[in-house]
């Protein structure tokens, strides 16, 4: 509760504002929050094959508290995907008394929460990554244990100097983040099935539900 605390301290949710601009993140006209979607074709796929690859991204994000939900269809394959990975980003500040010392460099390591939803046809798949949310794995009550992302990528101003860059390192990695996920999404989604693989879908062209699995470590703190 004391990091949690010492944070709020540096960042404000009022209209203050410390020199910091705002950078520009994609938000939905009805829900108000961030997302992330586009269609990728990908020619020469089938979507039986797109499902399968679909499924190996899926293993290395989502959580084994809410498994993947797969939804077949003769013309569309869909999965939602609840996933979650370790979220860090470093920033640095130098005390006013310390002017003439070296930037100290401070990271804060978090959990980044979030919803992906992929649509799968031949030759193309559609995805559309939203409900962004860290967690605070070190927060006690009645400090809050997750936020919507948006509350600190957005709504938030900082107070100060060492706010200001808290708030920009934050924002910054949350995009490099995503601009990660979605190009593990799209090379995993080019992967050529193995002949192993092939046999194996040829004999049994339905693919089977996938029991969720990895969890990103929650036991990073949080430091001051």
């Amino acid at each position: 509760m004391k990091h949690l605390f010492v944070f709020c301290l540096l960042y404000s949710w009022t209209s203050l504002s410390w020199g910091q601009g705002r950078t520009t993140f994609p938000i939905d006209s009805i829900t108000h929050r961030i997302r992330y979607t586009g269609l990728v074709p990908v020619p020469g796929r089938r979507q039986v094959d797109l499902l399968a690859n679909a499924q190996t991204w899926d293993k290395g994000i989502s959580t084994l508290d809410k498994p993947v939900v797969t939804t077949h269809a003769p013309d569309a394959e869909r999965l939602v995907v609840y996933g979650a990975q370790p979220f860090a980003y470093t920033y640095r500040y130098v005390p006013p008394q310390q002017a003439a010392s070296t930037p100290l460099h401070y990271t804060i390591r978090l959990v980044l929460h979030y919803i992906a939803t992929l649509s799968l046809q031949d030759g193309r798949y559609i995805y559309d990554v939203t409900d962004f949310v860290v967690g605070y794995p070190t927060a006690q009550p009645p400090s809050p244990t997750q936020l919507p992302v948006e509350d600190d990528l957005i709504n938030t101003r900082p107070l100060n100097e060492r706010g200001a860059s808290m708030l920009t390192a934050e924002r910054t990695s949350f995009q490099e983040a995503i601009k990660q996920l979605l190009a593990q999404l799209q090379q995993q989604m080019n992967q050529p099935l193995s002949s192993r693989a092939w046999n194996k879908r040829s004999n049994n062209p339905t693919p089977s539900y996938r029991e969720a699995n990895g969890s990103p470590s929650k036991s990073d703190l949080r430091p001051t």
